[in-house]
């Protein structure tokens, strides 16, 4: 196996010393960013690559010898899905300093790579970033992937989706990779105020040296509508080769994208092609705003920049991975406040698998559940029984039983309106007031039927 962890920062320093004092902790969710890309390796195996992305202004600092310090916990395990086997477990500490909370190192995105070589098969992916000076602020993923062999003739890799390529002799930096500094953007979001300019990386693998080949790069919308296109004609002149292409993000109105580059012979005839999924945040660019998004922009009018990030992370329960992310790399309350106009018009519409809630409602289910449900230090609405009561609201009873004998305490929640009536149960197990959830008939949430094995 061949492993290799890659940073795009030269600023680090080890955490060590005596602490000082304490730098205030952000207010928005902790969030990690991850991203992959798969290329070939050998007829045996193949290579993975892992894009990892962290925001430093969303860490916890102590201040000591003048510098705001902090770090990052990260965890990667990969897995045999077949056989139950653990190909790899890996722990880094990443440690990030600054000289002030003014430093540039706040202004943009921490940016890390590791690489592995993997025999085919099928995998799951498990990652963990812990903010190291609190380890309650933390993020995770896991997927499947799989790990094949490419075809004989005519093999595309992965895109990776990047903020920076150029042209380089200088092998020993970290991101070289064939003639070229290959970051990679493993936000996946593009924009005038992020990353203006989408490089895409792939290889290319036992293509024909003297064939032309059709290079096309399409942009397209949710809809599949083509926003963009390119077509440029290459001849590589070897069989294996690196393809690099780049699209102007700045004026592209903000949504979700997917990018796709094929390649054609000269017949036309399409002989490879592969896609990735992107995010575009372009907040100069006007779009159509239904009545519902402007009623929401104007609740959220007088509210800095960092009361909607405290607003969003309140939110948090309704939001998808995708646009924890995205919130998480907007520094304008502009930015901000357009972001939650839609995000609170689609809630109040009903989003995914919720029931519709309107925001007042909503930010009014966290004051009673920070006065309700407050344990062990931790915020109501982000215990176990404060998510429920947030999401689903007041249960139509609650069934409480105070411990006896071998029995822990717990509590039966009943909403008889929901899904034709559903359950949830909560068990106070470590006997210090936080009831946690041990088994719902809720679709989409914890069903454990042997529940009453904690309450021993």
């Amino acid at each position: 196996m061949k492993t290799l962890f890659r940073q795009s920062v030269t600023f680090l320093v080890l955490l060590a010393g005596c602490v000082t004092a304490s730098f205030s902790q952000a207010k928005s969710a902790f969030v990690m960013n991850v991203d992959y890309a798969r290329f070939r390796y050998s007829n045996e195996m193949g290579y993975l690559e892992l894009y990892y992305g962290f925001y430093p202004k969303l860490l916890t600092y102590n201040s000591q010898d003048g510098k705001l310090r902090g770090g990052i916990k990260l965890k990667t395990t990969i897995t045999n899905k077949s056989q139950g086997t653990r190909f790899l477990e890996e722990a880094v500490l990443i440690p990030i300093t600054a000289s002030d909370s003014n430093d540039a190192t706040f202004r943009y995105t921490y940016v890390a790579q590791a690489g592995y070589s993997l025999p085919f098969g099928e995998y799951l992916l498990s990652v963990q970033a812990v903010d190291s000076l609190n380890p309650e602020r933390r993020d995770s993923m896991s997927l499947v992937l799989s790990i094949v062999p490419f075809p004989s003739v005519n093999g595309l890799s992965d895109l990776e989706l990047c903020s920076k390529i150029q042209e380089s002799a200088d092998k020993s930096d970290s991101f070289y990779k064939n003639a070229m500094i290959v970051i990679p953007n493993p936000t996946l979001v593009f924009g005038a105020s992020s990353t203006p300019v989408l490089f895409c990386y792939s290889e290319l693998y036992h293509i024909i040296p003297e064939s032309t080949y059709a290079v096309k790069t399409k942009l397209l919308d949710s809809q599949d509508k083509v926003v963009r296109e390119s077509t440029k004609n290459r001849r590589y002149g070897v069989k294996n080769a690196a393809e690099v292409s780049m699209v102007n993000m700045t004026s592209i109105p903000s949504g979700r994208y997917r990018i796709q580059l094929s390649l054609s012979d000269g017949s036309g005839l399409e002989l490879m092609k592969s896609a990735k999924n992107l995010f575009v945040y372009n907040s100069h660019i006007a779009v159509q705003a239904g009545t519902l998004v402007s009623a929401k922009a104007s609740e959220l009018a007088g509210l800095s920049g960092d009361e909607l990030s405290e607003e969003f992370r309140k939110a948090l329960y309704y939001a998808t991975g995708d646009e924890s992310r995205t919130f998480s790399a907007m520094t304008s309350s502009d930015g901000k406040r357009e972001f939650l106009s839609r995000f609170w018009a689609d809630v109040e519409s009903g989003k995914g698998r919720f029931d519709p809630v309107t925001r007042t409602d909503y930010l009014r289910r966290a004051v009673t559940a920070d006065d309700r449900y407050r344990a062990l230090g931790k915020e109501g609405w982000r215990t176990e029984r404060g998510r429920v009561f947030m999401l689903y609201g007041e249960p139509d009873e609650v069934e409480r039983f105070p411990s006896s004998g071998e029995n822990k305490p717990y509590e039966i929640w009943h909403y008889f309106r929901t899904e034709g009536g559903v359950d949830f149960v909560f068990v106070d197990r470590s006997l210090f007031g936080e009831f946690l959830l041990v088994h719902s008939t809720k679709r989409g949430e914890l069903r454990d039927d042997d529940w009453q094995r904690y309450l021993k």
